[in-house]
């Protein structure tokens, strides 16, 4: 190790944050957000309606007439994200607005299987547009206007592919304006071209921003994930420092130290260095804000995390891409959604490497997941009222402070 003075930018440096971040305050967070229903109603009420959601991606449903179902736990809203005849991807409420049955009770149709939607319980029939169609018995109707009884909709955009919402009737900026520099280096990356899918749900008694704050920072890698995570550490980084951090509004980008000379478990060594063989280095925007190419060996030595606002967080990493969202329930239960996505393998070894990704995941998220619910019953106790952070956690500082800007803002 050597004896000079690291540099300011190292990962061998401490306090490198907050200095450069002064309007966070000093380092600590309140624990009553965390266990207030009042702070949860708040958050219904001023956040959730105002922020761009997403919602799935576009080449789910590539054909005009396919559509998915998808559920808003903390509106208490399901909505039918569908592609119209004229190739627009829309959401709509799944409400009639006769009497207020759901309309659609499949969770997905492909294919172009769809050319309107039927409400099952009186037959009002709605075209891809939402566009009232067909109302059964109309004579018997009193000053029925059929112009005026078409499905709610919510704005919709993508990004990326990605299909994102707004519950606001006037959202407060543009899906890009909103993506702003979190999206920087993204452009043209083919997540349409890793559709090859894992999957993880599970519910935990937790709220839901302990649960994101665990996946903004590395510091607690030493300890909770010391048999799975040992490539995150070094002798001379022991405790994970981060390569880098940006806040980005209301985003965070933050990259995970990687430690290339670690030794890894004979499973892993067989899985990552047959992988590796397969892989030409590519050049690719390897920057700060930038990802690398997907299929470069690069893309292995890097762990990029997107934490994008309110509850995505995109990761880059292992020549794929992760996506997990955390649906809030209650003030004390978090709906969490994790899909791990690469190309279809074509060979033995791609697969296994897959299937070790996929197993090693779930193994240091389960990890992060009971430490998380463990937080939680400690929290209620009222034993503390401020979590105490250091320097390496301020992303964490950052996410929550995001949060009071939505549920408090200056001069409400």
């Amino acid at each position: 190790m050597s004896t000079e003075a690291p540099d300011a930018d190292s990962y061998l440096s401490t306090k490198r944050w907050f200095a450069r971040y002064p309007g966070l305050g000093a380092p600590g967070i309140p624990v009553e957000p965390f266990i207030s229903d009042e702070h949860f109603h708040l958050e219904r009420q001023r956040l959730w309606p105002n922020v761009w959601l997403m919602t799935g991606r576009a080449e789910h449903i590539p054909e005009p007439g396919d559509y998915f179902i998808k559920d808003i736990p903390p509106l208490n809203a399901s909505l039918i994200v569908v592609r119209g005849r004229d190739r627009v991807v829309r959401g709509f409420h799944n409400v009639c607005p006769h009497r207020g049955s759901q309309l659609c009770w499949e969770k997905s149709g492909t294919r172009g299987s769809t050319t309107a939607f039927k409400c099952p319980y009186h037959g009002f029939t709605f075209d891809l547009e939402g566009i009232l169609r067909f109302v059964p018995d109309e004579e018997n109707f009193y000053g029925l206007e059929k112009q005026r009884m078409g499905l709610a909709a919510v704005a919709t955009d993508t990004w990326e592919g990605f299909i994102f919402v707004n519950f606001s009737p006037k959202p407060a900026e543009s899906l890009r304006a909103y993506i702003g520099e979190i999206g920087d280096g993204l452009a043209g990356y083919p997540f349409h071209e890793q559709n090859y899918q894992y999957s993880y749900r599970a519910v935990l008694n937790c709220n839901w921003k302990l649960l994101v704050s665990s996946f903004l920072e590395g510091f607690h890698v030493r300890a909770l994930h010391a048999a799975g995570l040992r490539r995150f550490v070094s002798k001379d980084n022991p405790y994970s420092h981060l390569d880098f951090v940006k806040l980005l509004g209301k985003h965070r980008l933050i990259s995970l130290y990687v430690n290339q000379a670690a030794t890894p478990t004979t499973v892993a060594d067989i899985a990552f260095s047959r992988y590796r063989k397969l892989i030409t280095p590519v050049g690719g925007a390897s920057g700060t804000a930038g990802a690398s190419t997907p299929s470069g060996a690069s893309a292995l030595n890097k762990f990029l995390i997107r934490n994008i606002f309110p509850n995505l967080q995109l990761n880059l990493v292992m020549g794929g891409w992760y996506a997990y969202q955390f649906w809030p329930l209650a003030v004390d239960k978090v709906l969490w959604e994790t899909r791990m996505c690469f190309s279809k393998p074509v060979n033995a070894t791609q697969k296994f490497f897959q299937c070790y990704a996929r197993y090693a995941s779930r193994d240091n998220l389960m990890e992060d997941g009971k430490v998380t619910e463990h937080q939680q019953l400690a929290l209620k106790s009222g034993v503390i009222k401020k979590l105490v952070l250091q320097d390496e956690e301020i992303a964490v500082q950052h996410f929550n402070k995001v949060v009071e800007d939505y549920t408090h803002p200056q001069g409400v």
